[in-house]
């Protein structure tokens, strides 16, 4: 009885990991912890559906559920997303004392207290669509900027160098501006990718398009 239960639990441990970890090709590896945001193909990018409920990335929160789509980088990196316009929520519908709020755009990840994400955000209450920067160090925001926001398509913009990351925005890709640089206290080591958040009652489908990691290659020398 044991020995079936042991094996009973080893199968539906690896059964769950395979549904939270899906290799998503020119992407990265789709983690979705909450297991139940599928991956879709587009014609120009990929879907990732975000049903109802809690899908947060807030570490002073400490819920850090929003599934993501990221690869491991080293030392100084650029990521690049356009993220597809999405419409804003109502009023009051938040879920669980949650304001009306969804959002996706590029995540930067060392673990679950410290992270950085750059998003355009849509809240129900305040009636607004914006460009949001939030910096996460030991579960602490020690960084936040919102910026006004056209409501249509936008390209977001995250590179570190050396100890500073800097975020940008563009609507067209010819005219990259940047809009925050601050310090960056992470290791060397991260993840980064795009994201998708919803903590609201309906179902929300974020689309994301034309992928871009510049990051440097460690020689056998680094290691």
């Amino acid at each position: 009885m044991r020995i079936q239960l042991a094996l009973g639990l080893i199968v539906f441990g690896f059964l769950c990991s395979n549904l939270a970890a899906e290799d998503i090709p020119g992407w990265g590896v789709l983690v979705d912890p909450v297991g139940n945001c599928p991956v879709e193909f587009t014609k120009t990018g990929i879907a990732i559906q975000v049903p109802a409920g809690i899908h947060d990335m807030n570490p002073y929160l400490r819920q850090t559920n929003a599934p993501r789509i990221w690869q491991e980088v080293a030392g100084d990196f650029l990521i690049e997303a356009r993220i597809i316009d999405f419409p804003r929520p109502q009023a009051k519908t938040g879920v669980n004392g949650h304001q009306s709020y969804i959002a996706s755009g590029i995540l930067v990840w060392q673990d679950d207290a410290n992270l950085l994400r750059w998003t355009r955000s849509a809240s129900g209450e305040a009636k607004q669509i914006y460009l949001s920067c939030e910096q996460y160090e030991k579960n602490t925001a020690i960084g936040v900027g919102n910026f006004p926001l056209e409501d249509k398509p936008v390209s977001l913009r995250v590179e570190r160098r050396g100890d500073r990351i800097r975020m940008w925005a563009t609507y067209d890709t010819s005219g990259w501006k940047m809009l925050l640089d601050r310090r960056c206290g992470y290791r060397e080591t991260l993840k980064v990718g795009v994201f998708g958040l919803n903590v609201t009652e309906k179902d929300v489908e974020f689309h994301f398009e034309n992928p871009y990691v510049l990051a440097e290659k460690k020689t056998t020398e680094d290691q």
